[in-house]
């Protein structure tokens, strides 16, 4: 286990406008996407969270958390997520990055202390906010960006202290950067999962 501090939250609650179905319910190793994730680095840490709208799981051993705001952002979830975690900090994972690897887990989650609020892999040049790790003590920031009427997830940053992680570091633990693959229609889901 990574620390008793540090949640999994998965992300559920998008649109899956171009999949076409909600992607956390796609047929995957041990049942569903959602099942498949948790399968795989879900025991690492003290809690399971799943947060989104409408959610149909069927699973005992994980928080299933609504969406607490009306908002159609990641950034929701992420919020809905630390309102309900009985721990310090999360590791934010979109239900659609099935590849994620417990070595990357392991070097994101080891970077986190008191000195900084979030820690975010850099790939190809660009954050990336759902393979994350955040203190619950943001969601405050959070919500006051929300109600400013921002929506992207890493608008809120420049209120909070942020570590980022560079991809040549993220390569000694995933060379392959497998971990940043989404699913998002049905050519990837056939070709990075049923292949």
């Amino acid at each position: 286990m990574i620390s008793k501090e540090t949640s999994l939250l998965i992300l559920a609650g998008g649109a899956s406008s171009r999949m076409g179905c909600p992607k956390h319910l796609l047929p995957a190793s041990g049942g569903t996407m959602i099942d498949h994730i948790i399968n795989r680095v879900g025991s690492l840490f003290s809690e399971v969270i799943v947060a989104g709208r409408s959610l149909d799981l069927n699973r005992c051993d994980v928080k299933i958390v609504e969406d607490v705001r009306p908002e159609r952002s990641p950034l929701v979830g992420i919020l809905s997520g630390m309102k309900a975690s009985s721990t310090t900090d999360v590791f934010v994972l979109g239900c659609d990055m099935p590849f994620v690897k417990s070595r990357l887990v392991y070097l994101l989650t080891s970077r986190k202390d008191d000195a900084n609020d979030v820690v975010i892999p850099v790939i190809r040049g660009y954050l990336e906010p759902l393979c994350a790790m955040y203190s619950c003590s943001t969601s405050d920031r959070i919500e006051q960006y929300l109600d400013s009427g921002g929506r992207k997830v890493t608008g809120f940053f420049q209120t909070v202290s942020v570590t980022e992680v560079r991809e040549s570091e993220i390569r000694l633990f995933d060379p392959l950067l497998r971990s940043f693959i989404n699913l998002n229609t049905p050519n990837d889901y056939r070709n990075y999962y049923l292949s």
